[in-house]
């Protein structure tokens, strides 16, 4: 449901937006209805064989990496883990860039509740190159950066915010079953960095 709506404004050729919320007036995308879909889910780490390992926030969805749509081209992060065992948020064109049209910033906004981030910050946000990623850490609030990429051009870019609930382990003392429960908010609309209705 959420990725037709998604499409719709996503395929504006030939243009390129760059920046961030500007007032109505200025916003090319004015005419998509302003409309923050959020939920609360959990992903399982990029290590755990057969389970979800990411999440795209234009459809609400996890997705299994390489077995599904979502997974081969929509995806915005994987959780994964670097070599030192600290669990990350990856922007998951890193993982695919080849076939991801998906380009991911990620901050992380510290232990602010998730009701109080309003708006997405305007800058801040990790290279969507970093495969490195962001560190995971329960109880964090991350903002998210959005870009659509078709044909070597930046299209629409959205906003959303997760908040990381819980990580644990699906099996104990096995760290590569490691999961995260989280809460989420995405705005619909391009260009605006509101995350909370009725502002």
């Amino acid at each position: 449901m959420f990725r037709q709506a998604t499409m719709r404004f996503l395929l504006v050729a030939g243009t390129v937006f760059f920046g961030t919320t500007a007032c109505d007036e200025e916003n090319p995308f004015r005419t998509v209805e302003p409309v923050i879909n959020e939920g609360d889910d959990q992903v399982w780490e990029i290590a755990l064989p057969g389970f979800p390992s990411g999440w795209d926030f234009p459809s609400g969805e996890r997705f299994f990496v390489g077995t599904s749509e979502t997974g081969s081209t929509f995806g915005t992060w994987v959780l994964d883990s670097r070599a030192d065992g600290t669990l990350i948020f990856r922007p998951f064109s890193t993982l695919a860039p080849n076939l991801s049209f998906i380009r991911t910033g990620i901050i992380d906004l510290g232990t602010v509740p998730f009701d109080a981030v309003e708006s997405a910050p305007a800058g801040g946000y990790s290279s969507v190159n970093d495969s490195a990623g962001v560190p995971v850490i329960e109880g964090h609030t991350y903002a998210f950066r959005i870009s659509f990429i078709n044909t070597g051009t930046i299209v629409p870019i959205n906003y959303a915010k997760l908040s990381v609930i819980d990580v644990g382990e699906e099996f104990a003392g096995d760290p590569s079953s490691r999961f995260i429960r989280f809460e989420w908010a995405y705005q619909v609309q391009p260009l605006n960095r509101q995350l909370v209705a009725d502002l």
